[in-house]
């Protein structure tokens, strides 16, 4: 039978969430290495988007999202060993992520596509990777992207050949 553990926070309150939902990042989130266990948490108000919040700090949350959402081309390419460090066994079944900057206007709304979330979820696993393409920036407008943009996603995370 799976444990129940009772999280505090201060935006959500007491929150029951199994254990096999929080989401280990052993190497923590940039700028917070210290915040290792994280659990997602869903409000239909807020969809697309999420709450990554933090298991041991309750005034710890970020708000995330798939980043196919508002840029259907976008692309992640990781490295054999971030694959390995996440025990992916095929990098297709990962869930990407980016930590959303959410502001009064929303077209000042900003995503961070240069770091984004790799999630197993099968394994409960996450790490945050930064790509060193130019393509994508730490502060991303998503609206005026999704704005100019209406093609399909795209299938998700690629992992790199190691040459």
């Amino acid at each position: 039978m799976t444990e129940t553990l009772v999280i505090q926070t201060e935006r959500f309150g007491e929150l029951s969430v199994p254990e096999t939902d929080i989401l280990h990042f052993p190497e923590g989130l940039l700028g917070f290495g210290d915040r290792k266990e994280f659990v997602l948490v869903q409000e239909a108000a807020y969809a697309p988007f999420l709450w990554l919040q933090s298991a041991d700090d309750p005034h710890l949350s970020f708000v995330v999202v798939d980043p196919l959402t508002f840029v259907p081309d976008y692309k992640v390419e990781v490295k054999p060993a971030e694959v390995k460090s996440l025990d992916l066994d095929d990098i297709e079944k990962a869930r990407v992520l980016v930590i959303v900057v959410v502001r009064d206007d929303p077209e000042q709304i900003t995503a961070n596509l240069q770091g984004p979330l790799i999630i197993n979820p099968d394994k409960g696993m996450g790490k945050q990777i930064v790509l060193l393409s130019d393509r994508y920036h730490t502060r991303h407008y998503i609206l005026r992207e999704a704005e100019a943009s209406n093609e399909e996603p795209s299938s998700g995370p690629t992992e790199e050949s190691e040459s």
